[in-house]
């Protein structure tokens, strides 16, 4: 399966090296972030060296992080611009998740949550894209019923697009609001 080359070749270094102030790092629930700083500060008790992170893109709240360096396995370096315009390049290669389905409703959104949920706890870059096509084709389907996606899913698709999205536009330094209309001209500009 071509996927399985692109997963490969972006196999990510997770907790591998220490990141210095300015660093960009990409956290595998928080999305793109800086490191602002990093300190020892004191949680429950226990002193910690930590990063302070601060997201890349101004989520309204001045949101900040606190990474503990020595469990660090949450955070990587940011694919490079070169490795982002191969994963975009490979996208229309990555096959959506086919779910098997029982009939039972109950049964169904279970499976679908936990299988959604295994992809977005990843921190893989092809697992997000896998969801992220998933959950298009099913809402294309429902669409056309006049039907839409469960909440969840809904969240799932906001949760991959941010992390994907986040991260695409602070490599290739685009806004945010800009980079599906990226990927659409790079996909359409290589067929």
């Amino acid at each position: 399966m071509l996927y399985k080359h692109f997963a490969d070749i972006f196999a990510e270094k997770k907790g591998s090296s220490m990141f210095a102030v300015n660093d960009k790092v990409v956290h595998s629930g928080y999305g793109i972030c800086r490191v602002r700083s990093i300190g020892i500060f004191g949680f429950l008790g226990h002193q910690n060296m930590c990063y302070v992170l601060t997201p890349l893109f101004d989520d309204g709240y001045g949101t900040t992080y606190y990474v503990p360096v020595e469990q660090n396995e949450c955070l990587r370096e940011p694919l490079s611009r070169e490795q982002i315009l191969a994963m975009i390049d490979e996208m229309p290669k990555i096959p959506p998740k086919n779910m098997d389905l029982y009939g039972s409703r109950t049964q169904d959104l279970n499976d679908i949550r936990t299988a959604y949920q295994a992809l977005m706890d990843s921190g893989s870059v092809t697992d997000r894209i896998i969801l992220l096509k998933t959950i298009y084709t099913k809402s294309q389907k429902l669409s056309a019923q006049r039907k839409r996606i469960s909440e969840f899913e809904s969240h799932a698709r906001d949760f991959c697009e941010r992390m994907l999205y986040g991260e695409i536009a602070g490599v290739m330094d685009i806004p945010v609001n800009h980079v599906e209309q990226f990927i659409t001209r790079r996909i359409e500009g290589k067929n």
